[in-house]
Parts: structure tokens; sequence; C-alpha cells
């Protein structure tokens, strides 16, 4: 077990992540630790721009500018190389003004937005659905569209925000993919998904290579392979403030990248896909909970997503190292 008395961490008084696993799981600490840091690109000069993982984010509309960039600046400052955002035209000026290492597309609401927006995903490694994406039906009508897309092309693919309710309202979207789903419902998104596919149980039969992170006090992980599932509670604050769901999908699609890039690294009797996006799940919720440990400690009811950026490096530093 990986020691967090020796790395100095004040544990708190709470269920320990080890009580949460069952005990025939595999699925503990040591190994998914074991399993990420196999995983991380070196940085040894040996890979060039872009192997890190280039990212798309489709999201971001009128109201909503600020999921979509905490989603990409979380992939980057993970670890991806280059994040591009596929957002409607009113949204696309604001996002650019946010950061410019982000590269923008103001394409979602075009009349010929998905062919337009196709042939840029032959370029990426793991797309990101719903950060600010909003409710719009032409917009859904658009995305829908784009699954169809990033099905097709094999492309891991991550839905979090308005890209669950679109999920919620049409799980045949997701029922036939060959490369790894994940969705990331908080305490409400996951139980209007629950409402539709007639329980927890129906989950399962969302697709087979679909994986579900519920994100709560205790983060948990649902997938078809029961085995590698898992639970916890390691991290995190009080603090619920906006932007910290979009920093955790963001992160997460990075990881699954590099997991998916190196599954031949790791023997495992489980389906490779699916372990890989239950790992990253993991690593990423780890960071986050840890950067949010940290932002609360700083500025506590204070605290914001933004506050939690200024704290990945040194938290994916304390936890996977360099």
């Amino acid at each position: 077990m990986l020691s967090l008395l020796s790395r100095g961490l004040k544990i708190p008084n709470k269920i320990y992540f080890y009580s949460c696993v069952p005990k025939a799981s595999k699925m503990d600490e040591t190994f998914m630790f074991n399993y990420i840091k196999k995983c991380i690109p070196p940085l040894d000069g040996s890979s060039h721009k872009g192997q890190a993982g280039r990212i798309g984010v489709v999201g971001g509309s009128l109201e909503y500018t600020g999921a979509p960039y905490f989603a990409g600046i979380s992939a980057l400052k993970v670890g991806a190389d280059l994040v591009h955002i596929f957002c409607t035209t009113p949204a696309a000026t604001v996002i650019k003004s946010y950061s410019p290492e982000l590269i923008v597309h103001p394409l979602l609401d075009i009349s010929n937005a998905v062919s337009m927006i196709s042939p840029w995903f032959d370029r990426l490694h793991c797309i990101v659905i719903g950060p600010g994406l909003g409710r719009e039906p032409s917009t859904f009508q658009v995305v829908s569209e784009l699954i169809k897309t990033i099905q097709e092309k094999k492309i891991p693919l991550v839905i979090d925000a308005d890209g669950l309710f679109l999920i919620t309202e049409n799980p045949e979207l997701i029922k036939d993919f060959s490369s790894p789903v994940i969705l990331t419902p908080n305490k409400m998104e996951y139980e209007r998904l629950c409402n539709k596919v007639n329980g927890q149980a129906g989950l399962r039969h969302l697709g087979s290579k679909v994986t579900i992170l519920r994100k709560g006090p205790v983060d948990e992980v649902f997938s078809v392979d029961t085995k590698v599932e898992w639970k916890s509670n390691t991290g995190g604050s009080g603090r619920r403030c906006g932007g910290q769901g979009d920093l955790l999908s963001g992160s997460i699609a990075t990881f699954l990248h590099w997991a998916t890039a190196k599954t031949e690294k790791v023997e495992s009797g489980s389906d490779k896909e699916l372990l890989g996006a239950s790992v990253s799940c993991y690593a990423a919720s780890r960071l986050v909970r840890l950067c949010n440990e940290k932002a609360f400690k700083v500025k506590g009811r204070s605290m914001l997503a933004n506050d939690m950026i200024d704290h990945i490096h040194d938290s994916f530093e304390e936890l996977y190292g360099q």
C-alpha cells in the first residue's frame, strides 16, 4: 500500500481509500498507482509535440464560457500538448481571451458544423463533450452527429455536464462504441441516468465500453467489468464551487489518452480498455481532490476553480512524480 504518511501527508479522520474497495478486488491503491506511473510519458526529450495528447473539447455557448476553458486548461496542465475547443460563435472570443494556449474553433452553431468539425477529429487522441454545451436542440442535433463520427473513428470519449443530459435522453448514442466512453455524472445527473435505464443495474447495459464515474463525497466507478470498479473518498474539502467537474473531465481526458496508448505495458485479465478507463478516472479523481484540498487550505470558503488550477503541478508531482 502506498503510504500517505511516508510522504508527510496528514490523513483526515475519514474512511480510508482501501476500506472502500472489496477485498476480492484487484483495484487497490498500489495497483492503480503503478498502472498510472507506467502510462505517464517520460520527460526525457524522446517525444515530439502532440504525442503527449491532443485533446478536443466540444462545448462552450453564449451563457457558458468558463466550463470549456477549465476542461481544456486542466488537460494541458496535467500534461497534454494541445487542446482544441469546438464552441458556438458567441463563446469563441471570450474563451480565447482566457488563455492563448487553447485552440478555439467557433463552429458548433454554423450550418455545416458536422462537416467542418469532423476532419479535426482525425488529429485528436481523446474528446470531451459537454462542458458549457448548453441545451439548445440545434446544438444537441450537431453533437449527436459528432458522437457518431467519434464512434466511427474509434476515439476515446469523456462525457460530462450537458453532454450527460443528451445521453440520458438518448442512451443509444453510446451503445455500440468500440473505444472507451467515460460518463462523469454528479448525484442528480446519476439519478436521472438511473431513472432512464431502470435503475443502477441498467447502467451496465449502456454499452460494452462504457465506464461511469459517479462524483460525490465518495467517487465511485461502475463498469461492465465489475473487477475494475473502485470507490475513493481521499482528499477534497467541503467547498463545492463551480468548475470542479470541468477540471476533472479535462484531467480524465489526458490520463485516458496515456492509458489507452500504453495498454500493452500492463498485464491484466480484464478488458484493457475498461481497465484503462477506470484507472484514468482514479488518477484524475485523486489529482483534482488533492488540488481541492490544497486550494481550500489557502482560500477556505473563498476558494474557486481557478485556485485549484494553481495546484495541478504540485499535486501531480506529489502523487505521480515528474
